[in-house]
Formats: C-alpha cells, sequence, structure tokens
C-alpha cells in the first residue's frame, strides 16, 4: 500500500492536517500490532463519549431525527464530504465512500493489516448514545462478526436502537 501523494489525497478527500495526524497514529499502532477492530471499536465507544460531552458542553442544537442527528455529526466530525444514510426498521445504514473518507487508517494513514480499523461506526454509536441517552450498538452484517461492508465503493455499516 502506501500514499503516492499527499498532495493529491489531500485534495482529493478535503483533508486538514489533523486528519493526517489521526489515521498516521491509528496506522502505527495498527503497524505495532496493538490496533484491530475491535481495539478501534473500544477506542471509539470510550472516545465518542468524550466528544458528546463536548458538543453538549458548546451547547450545540442536537437535531432529534436520528438521520439528521447522524448527518450533523459526520459533518461536525468532518468524516467524509459523500455519505448514504438510511432508516431501516430500528436500524440505521450508513455508507461512507470508501475515496472521500477522511478517517481511513488504511488508505491515509498507511496502516498494513487485513481487515479492517475503522473509527466510524463505534464513534457515531458512542455519540448517538450519548446524545440522545438511548443504547444505540453496532450491529454486524448478517450475523457474522463482519462489521463493514465494502459495496458500490462504499463502507457501510449498520447502528441498531435497542
Amino acid at each position: 500500500m502506501g500514499v503516492k501523494s499527499y498532495k493529491n489525497l489531500i485534495k482529493d478527500r478535503n483533508l486538514h492536517s489533523l486528519h493526517i495526524v489521526l489515521t498516521s497514529f491509528l496506522g502505527e499502532l495498527a503497524n505495532l500490532g496493538v490496533l484491530n477492530q475491535g481495539t478501534t471499536n473500544v477506542i471509539g465507544l470510550k472516545i465518542g463519549k468524550k466528544i458528546g460531552r463536548c458538543i453538549s458542553d458548546l451547547e450545540y442544537k442536537i437535531p432529534n431525527n436520528d438521520i439528521e442527528l447522524i448527518m450533523f455529526l459526520i459533518d461536525f466530525l468532518q468524516i467524509c464530504d459523500d455519505t448514504i444514510i438510511r432508516k431501516d426498521k430500528n436500524a440505521i445504514i450508513i455508507g461512507i465512500k470508501i475515496d472521500k473518507c477522511k478517517y481511513c487508517p488504511k488508505q491515509i494513514g498507511e496502516a498494513e493489516i487485513p481487515g479492517s480499523a475503522c473509527p466510524i461506526p463505534s464513534l457515531i454509536t458512542s455519540l448517538l448514545s450519548y446524545l440522545k441517552n438511548k443504547n444505540y450498538r453496532i450491529k454486524y452484517w448478517n450475523g457474522t462478526n463482519q462489521l463493514l461492508k465494502k459495496e458500490n465503493g462504499y463502507c457501510w455499516f449498520v447502528i441498531q436502537c435497542s
């Protein structure tokens, strides 16, 4: 793998320097063997609570509708400029455009690992739980332990409200 040109990557994904710092940090943790999707989930859940507290303390107007709140969070965190969000019964299905994601530890941070180490599903799940004071959780695809499904140029994940 490897980034061929940071100049092009920054331009194509509309990245800021902190996106490079975060993804590079995650990438190096993965390369050291201490980061995988499981540890990223644990870290994302903890960080989400802190960010939720920050959003609350700053007194942002929090949308009540789940989809609107997720759109707010994706914008607030500058996750991606191209997303798809849809509701299906008690689940919310979110698609992050692969080549526009600003948090990818593999494509930006150069993590050389099998599988994924995406912080977005656990981060958004934790923020929803904190800000709405309800129990949201990541739902794995088709009863497997697969968190992300890559399809049609998007990384898809599901959040369920219990």
